[in-house]
C-alpha cells in the first residue's frame, strides 16, 4: 500500500510539471496574440494623411461647399426675424433679397394652408370642378415651392460674394434649432468619412479587408483552441479531484491497517516500515531522475523558443526595411506625380493664355471680315454677272459656229447636187449622140 501511495505522488508531481508547462505556453501565447493586435491596429491605420488626386478633392470640396450653404440656409429665418439689426451689415441687396423671401414663405404656408384645408374639403365633397380647382391649386403651390427654392438659390449667391455678410452670420450659430446643428454634424462627419475613405486605394483596402479576414479566422480558431484547452483543463482538474479523493480513500485505509497492525505486532510494523522506507527511497531516486529529465526537456524548449524569437525577430526587421524602402518609393512618386502635374498646371495656364489672345485676334478678325463682307458680296455678284455674260456669248458663239457649220454642209449638198445633174444631164447628151 505504501508503495502504491509513492507512485500516486510522483504521477501528481508529473502533472504539476505538465500544468506549469501548459501555463508558461498559454502565457507566451497570449503575449504573442496581444503583439499581433498591436501590429493589425497599425496596418488598419491609412499611410497617407493628405488627398493624392484631384478628383478626391473636388470631391471634399463639394462637400465643405454644401456644409457652408447648410450653414448659411438655416440661419435665413433667424436673420429675416432679426432683418432690422442685420440689414446695415449684409447690405442692401441681401436685405431686399431677404424680405422678398419672407414674402414667398409667407405665400408658400398660405397656399399650403388652403390646400390642406381643400384636401379635407375633398373627402366631402366629390364634385368634379372642385376638383379641377383643387389641380390647379396644387399646380400653383409646385410653382410657389420652385420660385422659393430659386429665391434661395439667389441668396446663396449674394451671400457667396459678400465675404463680409458671411463672417456676421457666423456669430449667430447659437440661433441655428438642433434639426439643422445635427444635419451639420452630419454632413461633417460624412466629410470626414469620405475624407477617410478617399486616403485609401481600392488595392490597400483589399488588402486590409483580406488581413482584417485572416485576423477573424486566426481569432476564431485562437478561440477553439483555448475552449479545447479550458475542456482538458477542466477534465484534469477534474481527474485531480478524484485522484485525491482516492488518495484520502487509500490514506484513511492506510490508517485503519497501521492501527491493526500496531495490534497485532510492532515488529511486523518495524518491518514494514523499513520496507517502506527501502521503497521510498527507490521512488524519490527514481523521482529525481525524472525531475531532472524533465528539467533538461524543459532548458530545451526554452532554447528552441528563444531561437524562434530571434528569427522572428530577424525576419520582422527585414520585413520593417522593406515597408520602409516601400513606402519611400510610394512617397518620391508622389513627390514626382505633384511635380508633373504643376508643370502640366503651368504648361495648361500658358496655352489657355494663348488660347485668350488668339480668341481676341479671332474676335478682331472677325469684325474685319463682316466688314468686308457686303463689298466681298458686291464682287463677288459682278464677277457673277460678268460670268454670265461672258457664258452667253459663248452660248451666242457656239450657236452661230453651229448654225454656220449647218448652212455649210447644205450649200455643200446643194453644190454637189447640182454639180451631179449636170454630170447627169452631159451622160445623156452624149448618148443621144451615139445613137
Amino acid at each position: 500500500m505504501a508503495s502504491e501511495t509513492m507512485v500516486q505522488n510522483q504521477q501528481l508531481e508529473a502533472k504539476n510539471i505538465e500544468t506549469i508547462n501548459g501555463t508558461t505556453t498559454n502565457y507566451d501565447a497570449s503575449v504573442q496574440k496581444i503583439s499581433s493586435k498591436v501590429d493589425a491596429l497599425q496596418i488598419l491605420e491609412p499611410v497617407r494623411k493628405k488627398l493624392a488626386s484631384i478628383e478626391a478633392e473636388r470631391i471634399i470640396s463639394v462637400i465643405e461647399k454644401t456644409i457652408q450653404k447648410t450653414e448659411i440656409v438655416t440661419l435665413i429665418p433667424h436673420l429675416v426675424h432679426n432683418l432690422d439689426r442685420f440689414s446695415v451689415g449684409i447690405g442692401i441687396e441681401l436685405t431686399c433679397a431677404l424680405r422678398e423671401h419672407n414674402r414667398l414663405e409667407q405665400h408658400v404656408e398660405f397656399a399650403i394652408g388652403k390646400l390642406i384645408e381643400e384636401d379635407y374639403l375633398e373627402g366631402e365633397n366629390q364634385n368634379t370642378i372642385h376638383k379641377v380647382k383643387l389641380k390647379e391649386k396644387k399646380h400653383n403651390v409646385e410653382i410657389l415651392k420652385q420660385v422659393f427654392s430659386g429665391s434661395v438659390k439667389n441668396i446663396l449667391r449674394l451671400f457667396q460674394g459678400n465675404p463680409t455678410a458671411c463672417q456676421i452670420i457666423q456669430t449667430e450659430c447659437q440661433a441655428r434649432s438642433s434639426i439643422c446643428i445635427n444635419l451639420i454634424l452630419l454632413l461633417m462627419e460624412l466629410r470626414d468619412f469620405v475624407f477617410e475613405r478617399l486616403l485609401i486605394t481600392p488595392t490597400e483596402e483589399k488588402e486590409k479587408f483580406e488581413y482584417v479576414q485572416k485576423i477573424i479566422k486566426q481569432d476564431k480558431k485562437n478561440t477553439h483552441t483555448i475552449g479545447t484547452l479550458e475542456a482538458e483543463l477542466a477534465a484534469a482538474i477534474q481527474d485531480k479531484e478524484n485522484e485525491m479523493l482516492k488518495k484520502n480513500e487509500i490514506i484513511r485505509k492506510l490508517k485503519n491497517n497501521l492501527l491493526q497492525l500496531d495490534l497485532f505486532s510492532e515488529d511486523y510494523i518495524r518491518q514494514v516500515k523499513q520496507d517502506a522506507e527501502k521503497q521510498q527511497l527507490t521512488d524519490q531516486k527514481d523521482s529525481e531522475g525524472r525531475t531532472a529529465k524533465y528539467q533538461e526537456e524543459m532548458s530545451q524548449l526554452r532554447t528552441q523558443l528563444n531561437n524562434l524569437i530571434g528569427e522572428h525577430r530577424a525576419s520582422e526587421v527585414a520585413l520593417r526595411k522593406r515597408k520602409y524602402k516601400i513606402e519611400t518609393e510610394i512617397e518620391n512618386w508622389i513627390q514626382k506625380y505633384d511635380a508633373d502635374l504643376q508643370e502640366k498646371q503651368e504648361e495648361y495656364q500658358s496655352i489657355l493664355k494663348v488660347h485668350k489672345e488668339e480668341t481676341i485676334l479671332l474676335l478682331e478678325l472677325e469684325e474685319k471680315i463682316n466688314m468686308l463682307e457686303p463689298e466681298y458680296s458686291q464682287i463677288v455678284e459682278e464677277r457673277k454677272m460678268k460670268a454670265e455674260e461672258k457664258k452667253a456669248k459663248e452660248q451666242k458663239a457656239y450657236l452661230m459656229g453651229k448654225a454656220a457649220i449647218t448652212i455649210q454642209s447644205f450649200w455643200k449638198g446643194y453644190k454637189v447636187r447640182q454639180l451631179m445633174k449636170a454630170l447627169k444631164k452631159k451622160k445623156k447628151g452624149k448618148g443621144k449622140k451615139k445613137k
